[in-house]
Formats: structure tokens, C-alpha cells, sequence
């Protein structure tokens, strides 16, 4: 298989990440709301209204888990870039496979089926929150989990791919 072949996937991969990453940060205005009408209820009622924790954690709990591919496209995830920034592109090509195949690919199947599950188990049960009184329905959040470590897993193969081609090349075509 050649290089040029992967390219396109590695594209794709790229692309959606980048169209979630930046399609989710619009909650944050929704967050704005919703923590504002609650701000607002308890400073003329006295009350806070019985939806807007729920709410506001589902909202803030998308944006977190579904931004984690984005970041990691962006290479804005931590690390000690005071040692890693020394070595060569092509140093830190190898680094970064070793750390994909090792650690990051693995955890993220694993975390994806893990999560998998426990949403098929939500829907099942037709689980609610226990948080507030509202009682939402949770599953539809709980979907967001699996979905979050699939593009998760899907940006560690593209940056796999990727390394890979810097690691033999010393440079990429990828965006």
C-alpha cells in the first residue's frame, strides 16, 4: 500500500475531527444560556429551576469528551514539551508511534467498547438521571461517550498514519 494511498483517509479523519471539534464549541453558547436563565430564576424567584444542573452538565460534558479528537488534531493535548520539542521531527515521529501503538490506540478501543456497552445497558433500562428531581432521560448523553472515543481512536490511527510517513520521510503531505 503506498503512501499516497492513506493520504485521503488520513484527510477524511482530519476533516471530520475538525468539523465535530468545531460544530460542539456552539454549546458553549447554549451553556451561556442555560446557566444564564438559571442565574436570572434565582435572582427574581429565589429559585433554582429543577433542569438547569443536568442540563448544564450534559452540555459541558459533550463539549469536554467530543473536543478530545480536535485537540488532539490541533496537538494541543499536554505533555512535556520542554523535552520533546528538542529532538527532530523525525525523533518525535518515532516517539509518537510508539505511544500511539502502545498506549493511546489500545486505551481508546478499549475505552470505546467499555463505554459501548454501558450505553447499549442505559438504553436498555431506559436509565434516567438521579441527579434532580427533572430525571432526564441519560442514555442520549450516554451516547456521546462511545462517539467521543471513536473519533478519539480515529484521529490516533490518522496521527499513527501519519507519524508512520514522517517517521520514513522526514515530513508529511497530510494536513
Amino acid at each position: 500500500m503506498s503512501i499516497k494511498m492513506v493520504e485521503p483517509v488520513v484527510n477524511g479523519i482530519n476533516a471530520l475531527n475538525e468539523f465535530v471539534g468545531k460544530a460542539v464549541s456552539l454549546l458553549f453558547i447554549a451553556l451561556v444560556i442555560t446557566v444564564s436563565l438559571d442565574l436570572f430564576s434565582r435572582f427574581f424567584t429565589g429559585k433554582s429551576t429543577f433542569w438547569a444542573f443536568d442540563i448544564n452538565y450534559m452540555i459541558y460534558g459533550t463539549n469536554f469528551m467530543l473536543a478530545g479528537a480536535y485537540a488532539m488534531k490541533h496537538d494541543s493535548h499536554v505533555r512535556v514539551d520542554v523535552i520533546y520539542q528538542k529532538f527532530s521531527p523525525r525523533t518525535r515521529a518515532v516517539m509518537d508511534l510508539f505511544f500511539l501503538a502502545l498506549v493511546m490506540i489500545p486505551i481508546s478501543s478499549f475505552m470505546f467498547y467499555s463505554t459501548w456497552i454501558d450505553f447499549l445497558n442505559s438504553v436498555g433500562a431506559r436509565e434516567t438521571s438521579m441527579v434532580s428531581s427533572w430525571r432526564p432521560p441519560i442514555y442520549p448523553y450516554k451516547a456521546v461517550m462511545p462517539l467521543a472515543f471513536f473519533l478519539l481512536l480515529l484521529q490516533s490511527i490518522g496521527h499513527l498514519i501519519t507519524s508512520f510517513v514522517i517517521a520514513l520521510k522526514g515530513e508529511s503531505n497530510v494536513a
